[in-house]
C-alpha cells in the first residue's frame, strides 16, 4: 500500500499545485521519484515529530493540502498533542498517512508497535480515520482524503498487500464493502488483516459455517447502519484488527450495539490489553495473540457450536 499512496499522491500532485509531501525521515526507495518530480512540494522534517506535524498544520493553514508521512507510532504517539491542538482544533485538512500499524514493525519491540493510534486518532474531534485493507482500497482512501476539506488519518502497514478486490472502488457511495455474502455469522475487518480475513472465511466454509465477510475501512464515522442490518441478521458480530481491542474498530462496533440496543452477541479480535512480552515478526506476535487465521477460525467455531 505504500507504492500505491506514493502512485496515487503523484497523479494529485500534477492536478493541484498546492498538494505537497511531508515525511519524518522515513520512506526511503519509495519516495525518490516524488521528490524529483515535485522538488519544493516535497520536505523532509526529520526525527522531529512534534515539528513535523506542526509543519504539515502551518501548510494546511496557508492553503496547502499537505499528506504528511511517517511511522504509525512515531507520529501518533510523540505528536499527539500537536495533532489534536495544531489539526484538529484548529480543523487544518491535513492528511496524516502512518506506515506500519499493528506487528508490522514486529521485530522492533514495542517502541514501534502500533497498538493505539486508532484509539487515539478516533479519540479526537474532527477526524476522520480510515484504515484500508488492500492496495485498491489505499486508492479509494487517497481520493476520499483529498476531497475531505478536515484532517483525515490513514493507517497503512509495511509489507506488500495482495489485491482482494477485483474492481475499483468509490467511498462516497458506501463506506463499507460486503466481500461475501453469508447466513450464520458476519465478521468485520478492518485494515491490514482483510487478507487474513478472506482465508479465515474459507476455512470456515469447510467446516460448515458460512460466514458473512465486510471490510470496514471507515473506523471513524463507522457505518451504523451496518452494524444494525448484521444484528438483524445474525446472533454474533465478530471484529478483526491488527490492533488493541480497546479503542479500535471493536470498541465502534460495540458502541453502536449499546447506544442502539442491538440484539446481538460481539466478539472482538484484537491484541488484549497489554504490551508484548516478546519481540517477533508480525505472523508470530499476531498468533501469539489469537488474532492469526487458524485462531481466529478455531474460536469462532467454538463460539458458534458451543464447544
Amino acid at each position: 500500500m505504500r507504492s500505491t499512496f506514493v502512485k496515487v499522491l503523484d497523479k494529485i500532485a500534477e492536478k493541484d499545485e498546492k498538494v505537497i509531501c511531508v515525511i519524518g525521515d522515513t520512506g526511503y526507495s519509495v519516495f525518490e521519484d516524488f521528490e524529483k518530480k515535485y522538488k519544493e512540494r516535497f520536505v523532509n522534517i526529520g526525527i522531529a515529530e512534534q515539528n513535523f506535524v506542526s509543519f504539515g498544520a502551518g501548510l494546511a493553514a496557508m492553503g496547502m493540502k499537505p499528506f504528511i508521512y511517517n511511522v504509525v507510532s512515531f507520529m501518533t504517539y510523540r505528536a499527539f498533542e500537536q495533532i489534536e491542538l495544531d489539526i484538529c482544533f484548529q480543523e487544518n485538512p491535513v492528511v496524516l498517512v502512518g506506515v506500519g500499524g499493528g506487528h508490522a514493525y514486529g521485530p522492533a519491540g514495542p517502541t514501534h508497535h502500533g497498538y493505539f493510534d486508532i484509539s487515539l486518532m478516533t479519540s479526537l474531534p474532527n477526524m476522520t480515520v480510515i484504515c484500508p485493507g488492500d492496495p485498491i482500497e489505499m486508492e479509494a482512501a487517497m481520493y476520499a482524503a483529498y476531497n475531505m476539506n478536515s484532517p483525515v488519518y490513514i493507517r497503512i502497514g509495511r509489507s506488500v498487500d495482495p489485491l482482494v478486490h477485483s474492481s475499483q472502488i468509490d467511498f462516497t457511495k458506501s463506506r463499507y464493502l460486503e466481500i461475501h455474502k453469508g447466513k450464520d455469522v458476519a465478521l468485520l475487518v478492518t485494515g491490514t488483516m482483510l487478507k487474513d480475513a478472506v482465508k479465515i472465511v474459507d476455512d470456515l466454509k469447510k467446516s460448515g459455517i458460512n460466514i458473512s465477510l465486510y471490510s470496514v475501512p471507515f473506523v471513524k464515522p463507522i457505518d451504523e447502519e451496518l452494524i444494525i442490518k448484521c444484528s438483524e441478521s445474525y446472533d454474533y458480530i465478530f471484529t478483526l484488527e491488527e490492533h488493541s481491542i480497546n479503542g479500535g474498530l471493536g470498541t465502534a462496533v460495540g458502541n453502536v450495539i449499546l447506544e442502539k440496543n442491538l440484539s446481538v452477541r460481539l466478539h472482538k479480535f484484537g491484541f488484549p490489553d497489554m504490551f508484548a512480552p516478546v519481540t517477533g515478526s508480525r505472523e508470530y506476535l499476531n498468533k501469539l495473540y489469537g488474532i492469526d487465521s487458524d485462531s481466529v477460525v478455531n474460536t469462532i467455531k467454538s463460539l458458534v457450536y458451543g464447544e
